[in-house]
């Protein structure tokens, strides 16, 4: 049996030039923010701008302000997802709609000729459906009604830090036990 207290909570983020990956949209930006103890570790971080080897769409680049030459000299996705990997390794992923992300994961080991991951996931925005009965839900409105202190939003690195902010305002409020109760593990 896994023992969660002893496991890393690894709070992720991308960003990609649209919403589905099984029809040709890909990652362009990575962030991960480890939680361990509950306490956030900026040293372990992992930020990157990835080279997805297609054009970011205008009204996409409208969205996330990331535009082609921005991702221009970003390194591609075979070199970023192996390394990626190994970073992630058995951590427990924390994400806002963590299916999308984890579907992007899935064409990205695909396509760098890896297996996918199969960690364990919790959703803040499954917890937020369950504990809120109205929304909104999304990350910006979530982290201005805790004061989480985050100023912008469309960004790989402040969508994950205010990720993982939720997660360790929702551990204060609801407990780490009860919040622990929502992990799922990806592919089953």
């Amino acid at each position: 049996m896994m023992r969660v207290k002893d496991k890393v909570f690894l709070a992720l983020d991308f960003e990609t030039t649209g919403l589905n990956p099984e029809f040709g949209d890909r990652i362009i930006e990575i962030a991960a923010i480890p939680i361990y103890n509950t306490k956030i570790n900026f040293k372990y971080a992992f930020h990157t701008l990835v080279n997805p080897s297609i054009f970011i769409p205008a009204e996409v680049s409208k969205f996330h302000k990331l535009n082609n030459q921005d991702i221009s000299n970003a390194p591609s996705l075979l070199e970023v997802f192996p390394r990626f990997k190994e970073y992630v390794g058995d951590s427990i992923i924390v994400s806002h709609n963590v299916k999308m992300d984890l579907r992007f994961l899935d064409i990205a080991a695909k396509e760098s000729g890896m297996f996918s991951i199969d960690n364990y996931y919790i959703d803040t925005l499954e917890i937020s459906r369950y504990y809120f009965d109205k929304g909104p839900y999304n990350l910006e409105f979530l982290s201005k009604k805790f004061n989480l202190g985050i100023k912008q939003f469309h960004r790989a690195w402040d969508d994950a830090l205010s990720t993982a902010k939720l997660f360790q305002k929702y551990i204060k409020l609801f407990s780490f036990e009860a919040i622990t109760n929502f992990i799922k593990k990806w592919g089953d």
